[in-house]
This record gives structure tokens, C-alpha cells and sequence, in this order.
């Protein structure tokens, strides 16, 4: 049964005379919002509406909520099953089906697929939500909220609710993209109410009792059903009218009463025991009423116009009036409480019998038989997982009695899963220790993995390590063998153990790739970006993320959760690299985002690239802002793992202020407290270089102790070079390089910085030098005079052309004949908008180079040259790339 077919609207209809008004205003608006009470006739509106705009080649997607639909996977889930198809050539590969993996974020990640679904419609569409009022929960109304932003002109948004919705509609008011429909616009005047009493029902009243039952029910529609179907076959009409008119305190009440008792004991019992079924059909219908003729029956209440509704053109399926079914649920909890568990225990047996295990859950729940809702679960709760239904989940889990659940362990084993991935570490770790006296699920592969993938997500690693050795010698397969190697490779990763690691986590990347995981292959780049980044080797982790990035935008959409974590850990490459800016595009992009779903290490590394971004760009208050928004965040989820790095970046903030002469208290200057629970002995993977004891060498620089920092820095360098650690053996040498001049040591230092820039040029960590201020650049600008041809063409490199326009990254150092001749681009930036690399990307358009070569001249990656192609067109509002080197050459930008 689907809630995703319209109702069809009555043949007799009695038309709205502010219809053609509607949808002439549906041109302008985005959204139309009707909002009144329970039976003004909204939906039948917005059918008509459906029915118009469908006829003017309009798209249609109809949605019929309901309380189930209050969670935002299941409200995902329709939404992209009722949105219109994209073409066919807009990507034939289907995503995979998420694994147990991917449940912490497969919510989050839906909703993002919603968005970019509904972005990439591209004919007139109009999208239709009934009964909007079951929409509570944060994350399915803020889901909607964003979907109405990001709204393209030719889609339009209809909603009807009986209260106004939790959205924030001011900015559509304001720029008139709103039109709101109320009971004024939906009541019923004399001349609808002539024609639907009279025409409508036939029963030829005269103008003052229309004009009576008008009055009375204020035009309610609803109301004037009601007064219609007790009218008829009524001799005394001017009587019942009269005594109608007298009991207006409770209209709707007095009129069901009246319209219910006229019907046969059949239809009676009918009503009551199918009351609370959400979408009838015969089948339904026939199980919970004991009875073989639901279809006559369901025929014969939509003859009588007895507030059923069709669902559907051909359809053996109909649903109440929500109205309605509330009077006939209430009447049956009062008039008849024993039949309840009977009549829901029948649906959970039909439901169960039909495939939809989801329904039977849920009725079984309610009739009282959570053994037959455990016995359920048992076989469906981990696919559930899998499709990422954590809440739904989380609520029929919550449902239990303690002593059910406990006779069920293997739900409990689930229910620490669900407990994992909502970060509630604490909860998990209680129940697991229950279970380890349950011997059922000590077999149990997913039990098997609680262990060590608690701790490791708590940063516990050496307890990890320790329970990872339990499982050496066990056969592991599928789900539980990937989970082992992608925690194992981190383990190794904290370790020191890098080769290791990058061998595990590409085993799990293979094997979380064989089951359809897209988190899991999403946690395995993850560990294998941090292994590659420690040892410098940066240039890899853009070879490697680059085509993950486009083939999972591809399978999850652009705002997928997996997509942006692969996309924040490009962001992060990419910076160490010196592309600043597709560094900076990616971490706006996925700023929001990445606090939304609580990626720990992708906040951080979001809010490091933009405010150093923002410090470059001399707005220190914004950079501050940001920070301290991340130390919020970080406070509020009470994880010292977000609120550390965002302290340390705090110092970062006040050092580059006062590097660019900006006057500082010295207490300004005092290193923050930025507590971290780490072990001493293992690598924190996002703060491999950014941690405490670095920050505490650039502070003692500033504060004039050359020779504390000049010996630390000895020393820890040793350590960083013997762990393999490359990046941050760089960083300390030169931290130690400026500790040499200061002290006088002139020739030390700038040997040291030669030994650098050679020794470590393959690696093009651009970044690891431009971060550390103006001093450090003015001792590479004085090496660069009188330096030998390969030192000065690394020192190009980092610095940019001699002349001081400083250039996008070229993080590579093998010879480029063909670029070197363009570095002298003809126009200064200031002049035209462009930064240096765009010109020079330019002159290479202009010399008729295509992207590949542009990329193996410059040595940028090809993405980058279409990302500074599209920066360029923009700036110049060229339409394609020949039309940019034309305004370029007319404006002698290039030869």
C-alpha cells in the first residue's frame, strides 16, 4: 500500500472560486502552505491544484504523511521514491545498499541525496505534502527546511497542516514567494454551499436553511458533509436543522454521532476495527475485521461519500478522513477498549504474511506481543541497520520491556550497535558487559567487534590493541572482517606503524567495497590519508581522494556523508599542498555539514583551513568567530577530541596577529590549555604536526627562548625522522632554522633551509612554509639570491616568481620547460581580478595547450586546471574558455 499515489478527487466536486487565483499565484511562489483545522477541505485543494497543474505538463510527486513518517530515513525514503526519475544519462550506476557501517550516517547521507535530487530536477515540478503535521522530529522538519531554501525556480512546494509548520518561512514572506491558504480562503460561502447541498446531495433545501447550516458550521466544509449525509432520507428536515443549529458547541462530535448511527451494524463494526488501519485495502481490511468482503464494503463507503478517499487512479485502496478517523479511533478506545490488542494483533499476522516487517513491528508492539515483535526484529533489525533506520530502530528497541529484551541478547548486541554510533560510548560499554555472561553471542561476529570498535572511536588504543589480539587467529568474513582491518590499520596508523597500516586499510578498503559500504570505504581512505599525510606524502592523497571524490559524488550525491568526508580530507591535502583555494572551497562546502553529522575529524580540519584562510586574509575577528563556534561545539557533544585542536588554533590565531604587527598583551601571547587525553606514545592522526609541544616552539620564539626551542627542536626532529614522520620532521626543522638566526647563526640557518627545501622538495608541503609567518618567508627570500639553479627553481615553488606575486601551488619540482616561459604573465592581479595562476593558465589557453597539458606544464593535477577554467569564466564572464582568452588578449592580459 502506497502513501505516495494521490487521492482521486469526487465527481461531484464543488469547486473553490479562488482556485484560478491559486494557480496563477503558483507562477510566482515557491511554496503554497495551506493551513486549517481538520476537515476545511485542504486536501481536496491541493488535489485540485495536483489535477491543474498536471494538466499544464507539470511533474507531480504526492505525499500522504503520516506519524511513521516521522523519522527522517523513512521521510527520505519516499521523497526519493516519489521525486521524478532524472534522465537517463544523468548516471546509470546505482548506489550500493549500505551496510551495517554506514548506519550512523545513512539519515543524514539520505537527506543529502533528497537535496541533490530535487537540485537536479530540471522540468516543472510540483512536489505535494499531506498532513504536514506529523513532521516533529528535529531532523526530518530541518531536512525540510533546507529543502525549501535550496527549492529550483520551477519546482514548487505545496504543504498542508492543521497548525502552522516548525519552519522559518520570513525570508519567502519577504521576497513574496509565499502564498498561505487559511480557513477564510477554504470555508464554504452561500453559493458552494447552495450548489453542494442541493446539486450535490439532492436535497433541495431552501435559501434560509442553507443559510442556517452555513452559520452554524461557519462554513466548515467538513461540517456541511456531515449536515448533508444526516439530512438525507430525513421527512422532518426544517426540525433536524433547528436542532442542529442549537448544538454548535460540538458540531463535529453531534454529526459523526448522528452519521455513524444511521449506518448498518456491518458498516458500524467496519468502521471501528478498521479505524486505526493508515491506508485500507481488502486484504487488510478483511484480517483485522474477520470478514471476506472488505472491497464491497470499502466500495460501498465511498458511494455513500462516507469520508473515504480513493488512493489512486485504479485502486482497491483508500484511507479515511483524518477527521473521521480520529472520531472513530476515539469511539473505539471508549465504547470498546477489549478489542484493541485483537485488532492490532491480526494486522502485525497480515503484515507479516505480506512482507512488511516494519508494519508488523509496529502493530505487534502495540497489541502487547513483543515476542512476536522480537522474533521479528530478530530476522529484519540488522537490514534495518543496514539501511541506516537507526531511530525506527531505536524505537522499537525502546519499546521493550527489560525483561523481554533480556531474553533476547542478540537484540541487545544491536541495540549496542545503535548505541556506538550515536556516540553513546558509556551505554554501549554497560551493556557489553552484561552480554559477556550471555554465551549465545559470544559467536556472534557483530559481538565479536563491540571491543574494539568502542574503543577505538573513544581513542582507548592501547586497550584496543589488546582486544584486537584476541581475534588473530579467528575466521572472520564479510562485514566483521572489514571492521577488524580498517581498526586495525588505525591502531597501527596511532602506532607508528605505517606500512602496516597502509596494507590493512586498503585490505579493508577492498573488502568494505565488496560488501557495498560506502562509510566503510570511507573510514578506510580516511586511514590511509592520515598514513600517507605523516610521512609527507600528500601528492598521493590527492592521486588517491581526486577520483574517490567524483565516483562517490556520483553513487551518493555531492552532500552524501561519505562524499564529504572524502572531500574534507582532499580539503585537507590539498592545503598542505598550497592549493589554498580548492582547499577552501571544499572545507565551506562541507563546514556546515560535517558539524551537522558530528565527523569529529572533519570539523577540525574545516575550521583549520578557513580561519588560516581568514588570518591570511587579515579578518581576524571572523577567524576568531569561527573558532570559538567550533570550541562550542566541541563543549556541547563534551569531546575534548573537537575542542583541543580548536584551543591550539586559538594560538595560531594571536601568533599570526602578532607576526603582522598587530600590538599584543603579553598575556595574549600565553599558550592556551588545550587538555588531550591521549597516549604520549601514539600519533594523534589530526594533530600529527598541530599539536601542543609545537605550539609551545613557535610561542617561545616569539618570547625570545631560541636556544630552549633550538634544542627541543633537535631532539624531537631525531624522533619525528625515526618514526617516519616526515611532515612534522619538516616542521621542526624550521622551527630549528629560525631558532639558528635568532641566535645569531646566520650560515646554520640558511644551510639548514637549503638541506630542507632540497631534501624534502619531492614532497611539496608548500603550506609547511608559508604558515610559519613573515619571518621564515624573508629568510627564504634572502636564500634565494646567489642560490644555484635547483635551489632557486624549488624556492619558485614555495615562494612563487621573484617579483612577489605570490602563485597557486605547484607542488611538484620535476623541470617544466613549458611552464617556466609562462611564468611572466603581463598583468598584475590587482589589475584584473585574476590571481597568477589563473593567467597563467590563461597564456597556456591562449598558446592552445588542452587541460592535460596545461597540468603536466604547471604540474597541478587536471581537476585543478578545470577548477581555476571555471574561477576564470566566472571572473569574466566568459561563456566558454576561448571567449576567455579572447577578452584576455583584448585586454593584453596575454600574448
Amino acid at each position: 500500500m502506497s502513501p505516495l499515489v494521490a487521492p482521486q478527487l469526487s465527481r461531484h466536486l464543488v469547486d473553490n472560486p479562488n482556485l484560478g487565483a491559486w494557480l496563477e499565484e503558483c507562477a510566482e511562489v515557491a511554496l503554497v502552505l495551506a493551513i486549517a483545522p481538520a476537515g476545511f477541505g485542504k486536501t481536496t485543494a491541493m488535489l485540485c491544484l495536483h489535477e491543474r497543474l498536471r494538466a499544464k505538463g507539470f511533474a507531480t510527486a504526492w505525499l500522504q504523511l503520516s506519524a511513521d513518517d516521522n523519522h527522517v530515513e523513512r521521510l527520505c525514503a519516499l521523497l526519493q521514491t516519489a521525486l521524478p526519475t532524472p534522465p537517463a544519462d544523468a548516471g546509470d550506476s546505482a548506489a550500493p545498499a549500505p551496510s551495517l557501517m554506514d548506519a550512523r550516517y545513512t539519515g543524514s547521507r539520505l537527506g543529502q541525496d533528497v537535496l541533490d535530487a530535487v537540485a537536479a530536477i530540471q522540468q516543472p515540478t510540483a512536489i505535494f505534502l499531506d498532513d504536514f503535521d506529523h513532521l516533529r522530529e528535529a531532523r526530518a522538519v530541518d531536512l525540510m527546511q533546507r529543502l525549501i531554501e535550496r527549492l529550483p525556480p520551477h519546482c514548487k512546494l505545496f504543504i498542508t497542516a492543521r497548525n502552522a509548520p516548525l519552519l522559518r518561512l520570513y525570508k519567502l514572506k519577504a521576497q513574496g514567494r509565499l502564498l498561505q491558504i487559511g480557513m477564510a480562503e477554504l470555508s464554504f460561502d452561500f453559493e458552494q454551499a447552495e450548489l453542494f447541498l442541493n446539486q450535490r446531495h439532492q436535497l433541495q433545501l431552501d435559501a434560509p436553511s442553507v443559510r442556517r447550516l452555513l452559520h452554524a458550521t461557519e462554513g466548515w466544509p467538513a461540517g456541511l458533509q456531515l449536515a448533508a449525509l444526516a439530512l438525507k432520507g430525513r421527512g422532518d428536515k426544517p426540525g433536524f436543522i433547528e436542532n442542529f443549529c442549537e448544538q454548535t458547541a460540538d458540531i463535529g462530535r453531534y454529526l459523526y454521532e448522528e452519521v455513524f448511527w444511521d449506518q448498518s451494524e456491518e458498516i458500524k463494526n467496519f468502521l471501528l476495527r478498521t479505524s486505526f488501519v493508515k491506508q485500507l485495502g481488502p486484504g487488510i481490511c478483511n484480517a483485522v475485521g474477520q470478514i471476506a468482503n472488505a472491497a464491497t464494503l470499502l466500495r460501498q463507503l465511498e458511494a455513500q461519500s462516507l469520508f473515504v478517499l480513493r488512493m489512486g487512479a485504479a485502486g482497491t485502496e483508500f484511507r479515511y478522513h483524518p477527521l473521521f478517523a480520529e472520531f472513530l479511533q476515539r469511539k473505539l478506545r471508549e465504547d470498546y477498549p477489549d478489542w484493541l490488542a485483537d485488532l492490532h494483533q491480526r494486522a502485525a499476522d497480515w503484515f507479516l504474511q505480506s512482507g512488511d516487517p516494519d508494519a508488523a513491528i509496529e502493530h505487534a508492539l502495540t497489541a502487547g506481543n513483543h515476542e512476536q515483535a522480537c522474533a521479528i526484529l530478530i530476522n529484519h533489525i540488522w537490514q534495518a541497520l543496514a539501511r541506516g533506520h537507526i531511530s525506527s530502530c531505536r524505537h522499537w528497541l525502546g519499546q521493550m520491556p527489560e525483561p523481554v529484551l533480556k531474553r533476547h541478547p542478540n537484540l541487545q548486541v544491536a541495540l549496542c550497535w545503535i548505541h556506538i554510533f550515536s556516540y553513546e560510548y558509556s551505554l554501549a560499554g554497560q551493556l557489553a558487559e552484561q552480554l559477556k555472561q550471555v554465551p549465545s553471542v559470544q559467536s556472534m561476529a557483530e559481538y565479536r567487534m563491540l571491543g574494539p570498535l568502542s574503543l577505538v572511536l573513544m581513542d582507548r588504543l592501547g586497550e584496543c590493541e589488546l582486544a584486537l589480539k584476541q581475534y588473530q587467529d579467528l575466521t572472520l568474513s564479510g562485514l566483521s572482517e572489514a571492521t577488524f582491518r580498517s581498526i586495525h590499520a588505525y591502531v597501527d596508523l596511532c602506532s607508528h606503524r605505517f606500512d602496516a597500516a597502509l596494507e590493512s586499510s586498503d585490505r579493508g578498503l577492498a573488502l568494505f567495497k565488496r560488501i557495498g559500504s560506502v562509510y566503510g570505504t570511507t573510514f578506510s581512505y580516511g586511514i590511509s590519508t592520515y598514513t600517507l599525510l605523516a610521512q609527507g606524502r600528500a601528492l598521493e592523497v590527492v592521486t588517491r581522494l581526486e577520483p574517490a571524490l567524483a565516483e562517490l559524488s556520483r553513487i551518493s550525491g555531492r552532500h552524501s556523508a561519505s562524499t564529504a568526508y572524502v572531500g574534507v580530507y582532499l580539503a585537507g591535502a590539498l592545503y598542505e599542498l598550497g592549493e589554498f583555494e580548492r582547499a577552501e572551497v571544499l572545507a565551506r562546502e562541507y563546514l556546515d555539514l560535517s558539524g551537522e553529522l558530528v565527523f569529529l575529524d572533519a570539523i577540525v580540519i574545516t575550521h583549520r583551513i578557513l580561519s588560516r584562510a581568514l588570518c591570511r586574509a587579515g579578518q581576524y575577528a571572523e577567524a576568531a568567530a569561527l573558532i570559538h563556534a567550533g570550541i562550542e561545539l566541541g563543549r556541547s557533544l563534551g569531546l575534548a577530541r573537537i575542542v583541543a585542536p580548536m584551543r591550539l588554533e586559538q594560538q595560531y590565531q594571536v601568533l599570526h596577529q602578532f607576526d603582522h604587527g598587530h600590538p599584543m598583551a603579553p598575556e595574549r601571547l600565553s599558550l592556551l590549555p588545550a587538555a588531550w587525553d591521549f597516549a604520549a606514545d601514539r600519533m594523534t592522526p589530526i594533530n600529527d604536526v598541530e599539536d601542543q609541544a609545537l605550539a609551545g616552539l613557535r610561542l617561545g620564539l616569539r618570547e625570545g627562548r631560541a636556544e630552549q626551542v633550538l634544542e627541543a627542536c633537535s631532539v624531537k626532529r631525531v624522533k619525528a625522522r625515526n618514526l617516519g614522520r616526515r611532515r612534522r620532521q619538516l616542521k621542526l626543522g624550521l622551527l630549528q632554522a629560525q631558532a639558528l638566526q635568532q641566535l645569531g647563526r646566520e650560515a646554520e640557518a640558511r644551510l639548514l633551509l637549503s638541506e630542507l627545501l632540497l631534501s624534502e622538495a619531492e614532497l611539496g608541503l608548500r603550506a609547511s612554509y608559508l604558515e610559519e609567518g613573515p619571518r621564515l618567508i624573508a629568510m627564504l627570500e634572502a636564500l634565494r639570491a646567489g642560490a644555484a639553479p635547483r635551489l632557486q627553481a624549488v624556492l619558485e615553488r614555495v615562494l612563487g616568481p621573484a617579483d612577489g606575486q605570490a602563485l597557486m601551488p605547484v607542488p611538484a619540482i620535476a623541470e617544466a620547460p613549458a611552464a617556466t616561459a609562462l611564468l611572466a604573465v603581463t598583468a598584475p592581479r590587482g589589475e584584473c581580478g585574476l590571481s597568477p595562476r589563473e593567467l597563467q593558465i590563461l597564456q597556456c589557453l591562449s598558446a592552445g595547450m588542452p587541460n592535460k597539458q596545461i597540468a603536466n606544464s604547471l604540474q597541478i593535477s587536471e581537476p585543478t586546471v578545470k577548477f581555476h577554467l571555471r574561477n576564470v569564466n566566472h571572473k569574466l564572464d566568459a561563456r566558454n574558455r576561448t571567449h576567455a582568452v579572447f577578452i584576455a588578449r583584448e585586454r593584453g592580459w596575454v600574448s
